[in-house]
């Protein structure tokens, strides 16, 4: 019994850890234009309104200018599909919350709607990969547009705010391509040569795995477009960075310089893209097979809604528990407690909520302060739409370095927008805002604690299976000189970080029993010698100095 004590403490710590947590990640590329053109949604239909003497109006157009707060880097075919579906989102949920509003004031109506849309948010984001901040900002938008709303005489007018605004912000996305249409493209690309110039400098295999992922990202950037000028030299840079991961060498330096440079928008001259690879694969016998075997296209089964629906049945419990106990407490603001809630859960496993939950709680609880001096000042409507318009810049400038540092700047937004309606309650607010973000934040730790996930092991022993069989695949390709070797290299660079994915999950499951991490590193080692063994020499690739 002591024993298993033990065991089980070690465990708790493991997964409770926080150095993680408050650990900055700069990254290179794709933070100043991003954040101004989310100030630019904001702001946009914000003065309009204020011109127009319809300030109770403003918070909808906030709701509806989230839709800038997704895909920020992404590339422009992969923006217009998935912003119009986020757009959508975001006023289905707006117009949800304010029907449920009309009808009804009870509040438990409220805590069931906003649970619903925090679950549904959280699945589709999943499914459809729609990348931070996740599904949070649909139950963000409901929760406010509930409390914000004022009947069903202004139902339609509400909608139709947030509509005209998530469209605005559309087209604002989507309207760089004609200013700088390679401009995903530079970022993805710059952002590979760095991470390739930090495997080079600090070789590791966290390194080698950012590296490898960063140079996927970029080729997959590039796929399908056109084969002449700028994109070519992309590709070329590219198709560098990736010849020195397999085959090491001191241009740490070079990679860095280049990497600033495509990241301004110079893409400087690039030898020709290197001609097929020399393979020189060992014959090697399969063995620790899987326990699965695998038809082609498993990497698409894997992204079926079944992985996803524990996440969502986790959001379920923490939202309808943080929005009931929050009633039950007479805290107000319930759904303050239900966004918390959201947030920290828009994660894979109970490790990253953990993180989660203590940047949200650090975050908040620093971003108070600065919202108590601001309230100080008793400013008037003007004023804290200006601040929310800096706040929001100033959020998105740094929310990808750190979570809680992001957080510091959306309290005072966050409560600036719900001062609008209630501009005499500021402390109160400032209190309610403290209290109900640690109380949700808390409950949905402890609900990832409590509720396993137990298709991480399933999904483990899937990516296991599909990458040995990927593995082999590529062999067969190799020794039968086949066009497909391509291919087969894509196929096992996708099951390889499909691996390391299911495995950082696995791990991050306080009661997971299993995590197969030996076979999962043997694994992965492997891989990597048959990448490097069929990568394009470096004496055929050139240089990339320009």
């Amino acid at each position: 019994m002591n024993v298993f004590s033990r065991a089980a403490f070690s465990r708790l710590r493991r997964t409770l850890r926080t150095r993680e947590a408050l650990r900055f990640n700069w990254t290179v590329g794709g933070v100043v234009v991003p954040a101004a053109r989310v100030g630019v949604s904001f702001a946009t239909p914000m003065v309009a309104l204020v011109a127009l003497d319809r300030i109770d109006l403003v918070p909808f157009a906030a709701f509806g200018a989230f839709t800038s707060l997704y895909c920020r880097v992404d590339t422009w075919s992969r923006r217009a599909r998935l912003l119009s579906l986020i757009a959508l989102g975001l006023v289905a949920s707006v117009a949800a919350a304010t029907m449920i509003a009309a009808a009804t004031d009870h509040p438990l109506a409220g805590v069931v709607v906003l649970t619903a849309i925090a679950a549904l948010g959280k699945l589709a984001s999943d499914v459809l990969d729609f990348g931070p901040p996740g599904g949070l900002m649909f139950v963000f938008a409901a929760g406010a547009a509930a409390y914000a709303s004022h009947g069903w005489s202004t139902v339609g007018l509400h909608i139709a705010v947030t509509a005209a605004s998530a469209a605005l912000s559309v087209a604002l996305s989507l309207l760089g391509y004609l200013l700088h249409p390679t401009g995903p493209h530079r970022v993805a690309a710059a952002r590979a040569l760095a991470a390739v110039a930090d495997h080079l400098e600090t070789p590791s295999h966290a390194t080698r795995h950012r590296a490898h992922l960063a140079v996927h990202r970029a080729s997959a950037t590039l796929r399908g477009k056109p084969h002449r000028g700028t994109f070519d030299r992309i590709r070329a840079h590219v198709a560098h960075a990736e010849t020195l991961l397999h085959q090491p060498a001191d241009a740490a330096g070079e990679l860095r310089a280049l990497s600033r440079k495509i990241h301004r928008g110079r893409v400087p001259a690039a030898p020709h893209r290197p001609p097929e690879p020399q393979f020189q694969l060992k014959p090697q016998t399969r063995t620790g097979g899987s326990r699965f075997q695998l038809k082609p296209r498993t990497t698409q089964r894997l992204r079926r809604v079944g992985p996803f629906l524990p996440g969502a049945g986790r959001m379920v419990v923490a939202c309808l528990l943080a929005g009931l106990i929050t009633g039950a407490l007479g805290l107000g603001h319930e759904y303050w407690a239900i966004v918390s809630a959201s947030a920290v859960l828009q994660s894979a496993n109970a490790t990253s909520t953990w993180h989660r939950t203590v940047q949200r709680t650090t975050g908040t609880i620093a971003g108070a302060l600065p919202a108590l001096v601001m309230f100080g000042f008793h400013p008037g409507p003007m004023a804290i739409l200006v601040l929310v318009v800096i706040c929001q810049l100033a959020a998105e400038l740094v929310v990808q370095a750190n979570y809680a540092l992001g957080l510091m700047f959306v309290t005072p937004l966050a409560l600036g927008l719900s001062s609008l309606g209630n501009p005499a309650a500021h402390n109160a607010l400032v209190a309610e805002r403290i209290g109900t973000t640690v109380l949700g934040a808390l409950i949905a730790a402890a609900v990832s604690l409590l509720l396993i996930d137990r298709h991480t092991t399933r999904r483990l022993d899937l990516a296991l299976a599909d990458c040995l069989d990927a593995q082999e695949a590529l062999r067969e390709a190799v020794s039968a000189q086949k066009t497909t070797v391509d291919d087969a290299r894509a196929r096992l660079m996708r099951s390889l970080f499909a691996l390391r994915n299911a495995h950082t999950v696995a791990e991050g499951e306080l009661w997971h029993r299993n995590t197969r991490t030996r076979e999962v590193l043997n694994t992965e080692r492997t891989a990597y010698e048959i990448l490097a063994a069929t990568a394009p020499s470096r004496e055929h690739s050139g240089t990339s100095r320009g």
